[in-house]
């Protein structure tokens, strides 16, 4: 939940208060502040009486609850009065947006806008405000895709002086901006860098729209991907990795949450969430008793019922009903690849790994273990029941609402599908 508060912070006996925003997103604790334009006393009042002082009001006189003079009291309530207006108005601002896009200069817009309203119909014309406006007229983006477009805008903040023009213009952008654009982000993966370059080939298709001189060179840009080099887990490889002895307490817990992955194809945003109180008893169409675990998917808001496997109920039962001891994504990470290594999971195999100098993903040939990431589970899932189980079902507990998007996902093509159908005429 966001709350709002106020600061007195200049220096001067009067000028603007600050605005900061407070709110919790994730588990962590945001504090962002902005510069507002609101005048305890305004130029008017400073002519009639000079000595006023707005830095003074607001530490001597708008704390106090009962005020016996009739002038301040009336001063305090005008204070309140807007102070509760703008707070309103950042508030229904936040609530439309995904508090990923949240930060200062969003903050400060929302605060201009307020004191302006005229503002907010203006379309920008650099690209990073350009970013901010795309989202903003486009309520209806998925929490994934407005993530893509604010990692964008802070890559660009980020490196903005190596570009020639340390201010990008809509107008800016062709042919010679892609050039420079892949220089200065060649240290990052090939498909990173081209699925960035069509998130602005979208933004500029839509500043056309709104009659922005855009270069008809951009509409031009053929943004072809390379083929991703795909890992997960075999079912052998995962009867290894749960029959592996004498592990110490935290990569057994580790190793669980590995294997409940595995078995409900979720995202550790997901499955990091499950508890007992999730559980619930069922009967399936032949009458035997089930059980399914129930929960509303982070990533698409959706409300899902996973059957709990057989090896997924081993788990429960070992730790007297309840799920595995809940551990960061960070140490989640680095648990399950030592446990993949106890497992002896050393086949050489392709795949990216992080680069700790460059501190981005290089490609080449590494250890199965090494390459063992949290969304190993979901993938493996998807993987090891391709074809024995209908895809649409796949699609229902995976979270994927588009088959092509699926089949990309677990690195099949429409022909191996194709073939796969040919199987059963």
């Amino acid at each position: 939940m966001a709350s709002i508060n106020y600061l007195y912070r200049s220096t001067k006996e009067n000028a603007p208060l600050t605005v900061r925003l407070l709110y919790r997103e994730d588990g962590n604790d945001y504090v962002l502040g902005a510069n507002s334009k609101y005048l305890i006393y305004s130029r008017e009042d400073l002519i009639d009486n000079p000595k006023l002082s707005a830095k003074a009001y607001w530490k001597k006189v708008h704390p106090l609850k009962r005020l016996k003079d009739i002038d301040l009291s009336n001063k305090q309530n005008e204070v309140n009065n807007e102070l509760n207006r703008i707070e309103n108005y950042v508030l229904q601002e936040f609530a439309k947006i995904n508090p990923l896009n949240v930060d200062k200069d969003w903050l400060q817009t929302v605060i201009d806008e307020y004191h302006n309203p005229n503002l907010n119909k203006e379309v920008p014309n650099t690209l990073t405000e350009f970013i901010d406006y795309y989202i903003k007229e486009h309520p209806e983006l998925k929490y994934g895709t407005t993530k893509k477009y604010s990692t964008l805008k802070s890559k660009l903040k980020k490196r903005k002086n190596k570009f020639n023009k340390s201010t990008i213009l809509m107008s800016d952008i062709n042919d010679d901006f892609r050039k420079e654009f892949e220089k200065v982000f060649s240290d990052y993966n090939y498909n990173t860098t081209t699925r960035d370059l069509g998130l602005i080939k979208t933004l500029c298709k839509y500043a056309f729209q709104k009659e922005k001189t855009i270069s008809k060179e951009v509409f031009r840009w053929k943004l072809n991907l390379k083929k991703t080099h795909f890992i997960y887990l075999t079912n052998e490889e995962i009867k290894a990795i749960a029959e592996v002895k004498d592990l110490p307490e935290y990569l057994d817990n580790a190793r669980d949450w590995l294997l409940i992955s595995c078995y409900t194809g979720q995202r550790v945003s997901d499955f990091m969430r499950f508890d007992k109180s999730m559980v619930r008893p069922e009967k399936n169409r032949k009458g035997k008793k089930i059980y399914l675990v129930e929960f509303t998917q982070l990533k698409t808001n959706t409300t899902i019922a996973v059957p709990l496997h057989p090896k997924v109920l081993e788990i429960l039962h070992k730790r007297n009903g309840e799920f595995p001891r809940q551990i960061s994504d960070q140490k989640y990470n680095d648990y399950i690849k030592d446990v993949c290594q106890a497992a002896k999971l050393n086949q050489k195999v392709k795949g990216s790994k992080m680069d700790s100098d460059t501190l981005r993903k290089k490609l080449g040939t590494y250890e199965k273990w090494e390459l063992v990431s949290s969304h190993i589970g979901r993938r493996s899932f998807a993987s090891n029941n391709f074809g024995e189980i209908p895809t649409p079902l796949l699609m229902s507990v995976t979270g994927h609402t588009k088959e092509s998007m699926f089949l990309k996902y677990i690195g099949k093509s429409q022909t191996e599908q194709a073939k796969q159908l040919a199987d059963y005429f």
